[in-house]
């Protein structure tokens, strides 16, 4: 018994021991010859509360605005992205086609079919550089374009190599327009390695928002946090599940008028990788 106990003990030491010291060669991109479908679901709650003058708040009421106006919003895409073959260069096409794109209602936000062409390299986010969609409004498809082109260029992470308990932190800037007025904040996020397996690493994430003053003819305040967690895939070097729940408050004060905004948000996606 007494020896079957210590071996125990030295194998449940030996393989803690193993895994504190594993380390994680991070670097999350796309790879050649590979299909990603992947699935993302985005709600958020909106509340904005104004108060001011008689006359500003009757102004409201004549434009049938409510106060506080409350927005809430779901929106749900699958995509599926598919890689072509490296050249000499170590670059490779890429198509991303929109499969679903529909809100809360069930009402289309982008049209299925719409595809996306640009080029990626080993372990790096890709570059569009066109779109195609039928029956689509020119500013709309490019509103399309911008937006993808822009959530890329906010993926990009820097290659690390990590042992379980390190992290690092990566900046993004943030721009809500409210009333004519653009609110700068920078989002900072913290990825925290917590454990390895044979094919996953699981990341912890925790966010704070910082408020950045822009235009002195107004004060402003703002503030917010994130928490969530994502899945790596090691041999495919890509994020195949992140989960994030987000909150921030935003506060502007003139000399008539002034307003707040709260918000909740919930982030989930994932994807499933497979080879040509």
């Amino acid at each position: 018994m007494r020896k079957t106990f210590l071996l125990l003990f030295i194998c449940t030491f030996a393989f803690s021991y193993g895994q504190s010291n594993q380390i994680l060669d991070f670097k999350a991109g796309y790879l050649p010859e590979t299909i990603y479908n992947q699935s993302t679901i985005n709600s958020s709650d909106y509340e904005i509360a104004y108060s001011g003058s008689e006359k500003f708040l009757e102004a409201l009421k004549e434009n049938g605005t409510e106060n506080p106006t409350k927005i809430k919003t779901t929106f749900t895409v699958e995509t599926v992205s598919k890689t072509g073959k490296s050249n000499k260069d170590g670059n490779f096409p890429i198509t991303i086609e929109y499969l679903k794109s529909y809100d809360a209602n069930g009402k289309t936000i982008i049209p299925s079919g719409t595809l996306l062409y640009g080029k990626s390299s080993l372990y790096a986010m890709p570059k569009m550089d066109s779109i195609v969609a039928k029956d689509m409004e020119e500013s709309f498809k490019n509103t399309i374009f911008e937006t993808v082109q822009s959530t890329f260029s906010q993926l990009i992470l820097p290659q690390k190599k990590l042992k379980i308990g390190e992290s690092f932190n990566q900046d993004n800037p943030l721009v809500i327009p409210i009333a004519g007025i653009n609110f700068e904040m920078v989002i900072t996020t913290t990825y925290l390695l917590k454990s390895i397996d044979s094919k996953n690493a699981f990341f912890d994430i925790v966010q704070t928002y910082t408020m950045k003053i822009s235009d002195t003819k107004f004060e402003t305040s703002g503030t917010g946090n994130g928490k969530g967690n994502l899945v790596y895939d090691i041999a495919n070097h890509f994020i195949t599940e992140n989960n994030l729940d987000m909150e921030f408050s935003l506060g502007l004060k003139h000399t008539d008028f002034s307003l707040q905004l709260k918000s909740k948000s919930n982030f989930k996606q994932t994807c499933k990788i497979s080879k040509k």
